[in-house]
């Protein structure tokens, strides 16, 4: 069974049904009144306990509140963070839901504070400067009724719904939760690989005399030394000799003063060392035996 919202009316009327002279007599009681009190009850969950930051990005750390009482209740919230140079002034809340932060769909609370119904939850987020992160930062998110918070069962005369008594559940109508921001190292190299097969009857089945040309993307995410790009030869098939290209340059299969190389056992690039980020595209076919 639900909870009975708070503020609402509890009235109740008894009868007394009885016989006098021959006939059937009805007399009512007097009606007594009482309001159901406002829970105030509330919990809070840093849905990212730990978070690595790159030191250019905006971060949104979210935690999720509920109103776990039987009225409705604005919270206010407390953001803490216990590195100095880090400023957690900025609370928006998750305009639509879909729980990543977006300028134009999740608004700034100011003062940070929320208005859920019984039963509602939101997700907010606390942005921070990534680049203010230099160690492990622990961002605490404190949420507590306006009503009043304590000990349970603290009673806060006419301050809950429609003038009710609001009393403090087991909560204390006040939760934290903590979000441990750290340093994400140094983004690394990396490298992807797609394939495309064409048979000689025009389809893509992997059938004999298909050719498959393999394409790889080398990204470097910054300066790069001793860069170099080695690929197998599958079993069940055979390189197409001068298929190999460098960003849609092509390549000789021989040792020369190009940066490829290839043969029957595999192809080779050695880009060496690089100065700047960016990313290198190779590509090469093979035929199916």
């Amino acid at each position: 069974m639900a909870a009975v919202p708070a503020g609402t009316p509890i009235v109740n009327t008894a009868a007394l049904t009885f016989e006098m002279n021959g006939s059937a007599q009805q007399v009512a009681s007097n009606t007594v009144t009482l309001v159901s009190a406002e829970l105030l009850d509330v919990t809070i969950t840093a849905e990212r306990p730990s978070l690595a930051v790159q030191s250019q990005a905006q971060v949104a750390v979210p935690f999720v509140i509920v109103n776990t009482g039987n009225g409705p209740q604005s919270f206010a919230l407390t953001i803490t963070g216990n590195q100095q140079g880090v400023v957690v002034d900025r609370v928006a809340r998750d305009g639509n839901g879909d729980g990543a932060f977006q300028t134009d769909t999740d608004p700034l609370l100011t003062p940070p504070s929320v208005r859920l119904a019984p039963g509602e939850q939101v997700r907010i987020f606390v942005l921070v400067d990534g680049a203010q992160v230099a160690a492990a930062a622990a961002i605490t998110a404190t949420v507590s009724a306006q009503s009043g918070s304590g000990a349970a069962g603290t009673v806060f005369a006419g301050a809950g719904a429609n003038g009710a008594d609001a009393v403090v559940g087991v909560s204390g109508a006040r939760a934290s939760a903590t979000s441990t921001l750290s340093p994400a190292g140094p983004a690394q190299p990396s490298l992807a690989k797609a394939q495309t097969v064409t048979a000689p009857d025009g389809s893509s089945r992997a059938m004999r005399g298909a050719v498959i040309t393999y394409t790889l993307v080398a990204t470097l995410p910054g300066p790069t030394r001793g860069v170099t790009i080695d690929d197998p030869i599958p079993a069940g098939t055979a390189y197409l000799a001068d298929s190999l290209a460098l960003d849609a340059v092509a390549l000789s299969d021989r040792a020369d003063a190009d940066p490829g190389t290839a043969d029957a056992a595999g192809v080779h690039i050695r880009l060496g060392d690089l100065a700047a980020a960016g990313s290198h595209t190779i590509q090469f076919s093979v035929k199916i035996l």
